[in-house]
């Protein structure tokens, strides 16, 4: 009988080393993300996590549903509505529409556990809200001009270094039946990052004032840069139907060379650099500021964070799961995959020269004003790109327009301080 209770007891031990799956206790982290983990150039980053996640960590399942854009913007707003239903992360870009959700008490605070982790604090901060820390960021996104140098060249043209040039810039385009700007306004968000720089240029920190109530958002700043954007629509430099191309329109506008010059956000940097997808030779360069009369300078940039990571109070008994995912998000060996984001983890080296061009853009910035549609309360962001929407619109009084967007935000967020 004791021989075969050694004998047992043996066989258990063995189990336990040889197969310590069997007996450890297995999470499922329900994640909900925009990319779909495949092979496409933009996706390669949250496939290589999810993979490699799962071989470092046999014992914690990932049950990751791909949403889209904006199918997890607007599943997620739904779902922390009602506040039940939620994952246990969700991908995020931060500022204050995740902060609403950190309000209404569906997030998980992972201040202590996530405070140390290497990586820009621009990045950090975008994930932080009222001094607490709820998830991870390891890309970062800065906007600037995207600008087929063949056609610049051909054209005996010089990237624009003020504002003022880019009227000269753009005529001698239209002139080439060339169309200046591509944009993919038919989607709505696409216009707001040009609009948020021409806001600074003219009124330097005014949508920060703007945002805290100092200044109505129908102020001289954002009047004069709708007025100017409204201006160079109406002159053709975003073609002659912009409201019916879509962004996807506007990436095959650059790729095919029908276009010179596109303001966006610096995750196009893999797309733009693969052969694959255009032939042509693009550069990145940050959006330039007035020669004379502005405010804003050149170091003032527009961007946030490109992929986040945020936990919800779903995952309350899941933390140390939780932060192991967290940590892996944002090591090197996570970010290395990805062909072309501005990564802020420390060690990941820029796989293009487009994204060296806008990692340079970022880490010259003095300022960063995080994208208004997400660092504003949800009650105003559709509204908000609604309004510049309707500045592509040559009947629109841009000053009424920016009014009735005021008049909303003092209904949503409060009226202007005295």
């Amino acid at each position: 009988m004791k021989k075969c209770n050694v004998f047992v007891l043996l066989f258990l031990m063995f189990g336990l080393i040889a197969a310590p799956s069997l007996f450890a206790a297995n999470v499922t982290l329900t994640i909900w993300g925009r990319d779909i983990p495949d092979d496409s150039a933009d996706h390669l980053y949250v496939r290589d996590l999810i993979a490699g996640f799962q071989a470092k960590n046999p014992d914690i399942k990932i049950n990751y549903v791909a949403l889209g854009d904006p199918g997890l913007m607007d599943k997620t707003k739904i779902t922390m509505a009602s506040g039940s239903g939620l994952p246990d992360i969700f991908q995020t870009w931060g500022g204050s529409v995740m902060g609403g959700y950190a309000d209404a008490g569906h997030l998980l605070d992972l201040t202590a556990e996530l405070k140390s982790v290497p990586g820009s604090l621009a990045a950090q901060q975008a994930m932080t809200w009222k001094g607490k820390i709820y998830g991870v960021a390891p890309f970062f996104a800065v906007a600037g001009i995207f600008v087929n140098e063949g056609i610049f060249k051909a054209n005996n043209l010089k990237v624009p270094t003020t504002i003022e040039e880019f009227d000269k810039v753009c005529d001698t385009l239209l002139a080439k039946g060339i169309q200046p700007f591509a944009c993919g306004e038919k989607d709505k968000w696409p216009a707001l990052a040009l609009y948020m720089y021409l806001v600074n240029r003219y009124g330097g920190d005014a949508s920060a004032q703007a945002a805290a109530r100092k200044i109505p958002y129908n102020s001289e700043p954002f009047v004069k840069a709708a007025q100017l954007y409204q201006s160079w629509i109406k002159k053709g430099y975003f073609g002659a139907t912009p409201l019916g191309e879509a962004y996807g329109d506007a990436q095959q506008l650059m790729a095919t060379g029908k276009a010179a010059m596109h303001v966006t956000g610096s995750w196009m940097c893999a797309q733009y650099s693969n052969p694959d997808f255009t032939d042509q030779t693009l550069g990145f360069y940050a959006f330039p500021a007035f020669k004379s009369g502005g405010v804003g300078t050149v170091y003032d940039i527009m961007g946030m964070t490109d992929i986040g990571f945020a936990a919800t109070k779903a995952a309350a008994g899941k933390k140390d799961a939780v932060v192991k995912f967290m940590k892996y998000a944002m090591s090197v060996e996570a970010c290395q995959s990805d062909p072309g984001r501005i990564c802020s983890v420390p060690g990941v080296k820029a796989k293009s020269t487009l994204t060296a061009q806008a990692s340079a853009v970022f880490a010259s910035a003095k300022t960063v004003t995080f994208w208004w549609d997400q660092d504003l309360p949800p009650s105003v962001t559709s509204p908000l790109n609604d309004t510049i929407q309707s500045f592509f619109l040559p009947e629109t009084d841009v000053k009424k327009a920016l009014t009735a967007f005021e008049t909303l935000c003092v209904e949503n967020i409060g009226p202007v301080k005295k």
